[in-house]
């Protein structure tokens, strides 16, 4: 899917004008605004950025970081097989936000197929069975269920896409 401009995602940085990015969802304006830095800093979670035209522009931003799972919390199709003895490691896309100024542009889907990609390239290196998002609120949680996304059984608003399908879906 091609964009109307070159796109640029970089690590969160100083440069960065997070004052004036809206996505018209408080906790995640909020995040970015006063949060992200913090967790980069302590190494909670990586913050990556969409750039604008204007490279202190944020079109969009997620956040990425680890996370383990017991095998009883997923549905039992996706448990079957997994070592029900250790815990599961998946990927956390613990925050996602475009900026209302780029919404019904495709952002969105763009970025999530930027994501998808990345990780599942890095789960080659360091394994994760799935991505993991928590909805934010019922909005967000018909988005990830209308991208695929699986419902956790016990655990609501929490869903996750296996990294085989990702696989399947990104060609390898």
């Amino acid at each position: 899917m091609a964009l109307p401009f070159k796109p640029i995602i970089s690590p969160l940085m100083k440069k960065h004008n997070r004052g004036d990015f809206s996505c018209g969802k408080e906790p995640l304006d909020r995040y970015l605004q006063t949060q992200a830095s913090q967790d980069m800093k302590r190494r909670l979670a990586v913050v990556f950025v969409l750039e604008g035209e204007d490279p202190k522009e944020i079109i969009g931003f997620y956040a990425l970081s680890a996370l383990s799972v017991d095998v009883g919390d997923l549905d039992e199709k996706s448990a079957k097989g997994l070592p029900k003895t250790r815990p599961i490691p998946c990927t956390l896309l613990g925050q996602f936000a475009v900026s209302e100024t780029w919404k019904g542009k495709k952002i969105g889907a763009w970025l999530l197929g930027h994501i998808l990609d990345s990780v599942l390239q890095s789960s080659r290196k360091i394994a994760s069975f799935a991505l993991i998002v928590d909805a934010v609120d019922e909005e967000a949680y018909s988005y990830w269920k209308h991208c695929g996304f699986i419902s956790f059984p016990n655990t609501p608003n929490r869903l996750f896409l296996p990294m085989k399908t990702i696989q399947s879906w990104m060609g390898g």
